[in-house]
């Protein structure tokens, strides 16, 4: 499917040439979407690793990636899991930077 999107936008490219700005937009547009789409896989990626991580409740955890900038954000219920989740999240490919937002949660009821 994905050499189809491709032979589409390099059509509309073609077809636009009269108009520059057109065909610049569309291939902005599929640029973008790329990215997006592959910022969604690596957050997948990157929550499936800590999901995965012995001693650590991912739970609560949420995870938000940019162009391999990794944003953990959430909280846990001990200090030993917070260097967890970051190390897991820094070991999963495509992950270039780790921020980490996480923080201790109160005491349950």
């Amino acid at each position: 499917m994905g050499a189809l999107i491709g032979a589409s936008a390099g059509a509309f490219a073609q077809s636009g040439a009269a108009s520059a700005g057109g065909a610049t937009t569309a291939a902005d547009a599929t640029s973008v979407k790329a990215r997006k789409a592959a910022d969604r896989k690596l957050a997948r990626r990157v929550s499936t690793a800590l999901a995965r991580t012995r001693g650590l409740n991912a739970a609560r955890i949420f995870v938000k990636a940019q162009s391999g900038h990794v944003t953990l954000s959430g909280s846990v219920s001990d200090n030993e899991q917070i260097p967890l989740a970051v190390e897991a999240a820094k070991q999963v490919v495509g992950v270039s930077s780790v921020e980490n937002f996480i923080h201790l949660s109160g005491p349950s009821l």
